[in-house]
């Protein structure tokens, strides 16, 4: 009795567990060209990328996608390791380091004194879902403008667009899409500051 009695206990016990699915988490790791500018008016001047301006939603690590033009999900199995937020402005500071078109470029956290300020405004950061969610894109629209610190006064501004179709309808996919557009948004802003600094 004893023996049947510690079977039906452990069968509930055994019943009564839920298994937690595993949380993939994915980041951002953009392939810029290497793409450095041996003439600048920029040379003696020293930059500061302030942390990028973006939706409340690009601020945490929740992956957010679109199916049609009005609905929004979470994917409930799928996260950032980053915040897009941060993430994209730390691959900006990294890709103007390589542009070597300024005497220093600095984070938004650093106390150190600049000619240059460059805000940035991350407009849109997603995955696009068709409406028979039969295939998806990733799209991406961010704003730089910079800034000359001792007058305020804008010195140039542009907003850089970049749209690539997924090889896959899932998490995996978009970020791979997202990736590409963001790199292909760093090379185009590299060469906009390039002309900037002729």
């Amino acid at each position: 009795m004893r023996f049947l009695y510690v079977i039906i206990t452990l069968f509930l016990v055994a019943g009564c567990s839920v298994s937690t699915p595993t949380i993939s988490e994915y980041r951002i790791d953009t392939e810029v060209a290497s793409q450095q500018f041996l003439e600048s008016t920029c040379r003696d001047q020293s930059l500061k990328v302030a942390q990028a301006f973006s939706p409340s939603a690009l601020m945490t690590l929740k992956m957010n996608y679109a199916e049609g033009n009005h609905k929004q999900y979470v994917y409930s199995q799928s996260q950032w390791a980053e915040s897009p937020n941060s993430a994209v402005t730390a691959e900006l500071v990294k890709s103007i380091k390589g542009t070597a078109l300024f005497k220093n470029v600095q984070i938004s956290k650093s106390r150190s004194k600049n000619s240059m300020l460059l805000e940035t405004n991350i407009e849109d950061f997603m995955q696009y879902f068709s409406k028979d969610e039969k295939s998806s894109f990733s799209n991406i629209v961010i704003s730089l403008t910079l800034i000359d610190t001792q007058t305020n006064h804008v010195i140039a501004t542009k907003t850089f667009h970049s749209k690539v179709n997924a090889q896959s309808t899932d998490a995996s996919g978009g970020v791979i899409a997202l990736n590409r557009a963001l790199s292909n948004v760093l090379n185009e802003s590299g060469k906009w500051l390039g002309e900037t600094c002729k």
